[in-house]
C-alpha cells in the first residue's frame, strides 16, 4: 500500500509526529459496527507496532496496518486534511473512504 500525506495533513500531523516513538496507525475499526467488514478508516497514534502490523510505502510519515485490513484499501491512497471540520480525509482516485477520520492518541 502506497500512502502520500497532503502538505496540509503533514502540517498538522508534524507536531505529533515529532515526539518520541510515534507511529501512525490506519485502522479498520469495527467496533459498534456490528460486523467485520462494516468499519471506518481511523488514524490512530502509536508507540510501537504489532506483530501482525505491516509497514505502508509512504512520502512523509511512518505509517502501519494490520495485514488483514488491507482487503479494504486500494494500492494508492491521500491522507489530507480538512479546515472546516477539523478532521482527515482517506481518499483514493476512485472514492472518499472517509472525509470524518479522527487521529486518536492510542500511545
Amino acid at each position: 500500500m502506497n500512502i502520500t500525506f497532503t502538505d496540509t495533513a503533514k502540517q498538522r500531523l508534524t507536531p505529533w509526529m515529532e515526539q518520541n516513538n510515534t507511529l501512525i496507525k490506519l485502522v479498520f475499526d469495527t467496533e459498534g459496527c456490528g460486523c467485520s467488514v462494516n468499519g471506518v478508516p481511523t488514524l490512530w497514534l502509536v508507540s510501537e507496532a504489532n506483530g501482525d502490523d505491516i509497514s505502508a510505502v509512504t512520502d512523509t510519515f511512518p505509517l502501519i496496518f494490520k495485514a488483514k485490513d488491507e482487503i479494504f484499501f486500494e494500492d494508492n491512497m491521500k491522507i489530507d486534511f480538512h479546515e472546516g471540520n477539523k478532521s482527515y480525509i482517506l481518499k483514493s482516485n476512485n472514492q472518499i473512504y472517509n472525509a470524518g477520520m479522527s487521529l486518536v492518541d492510542k500511545r
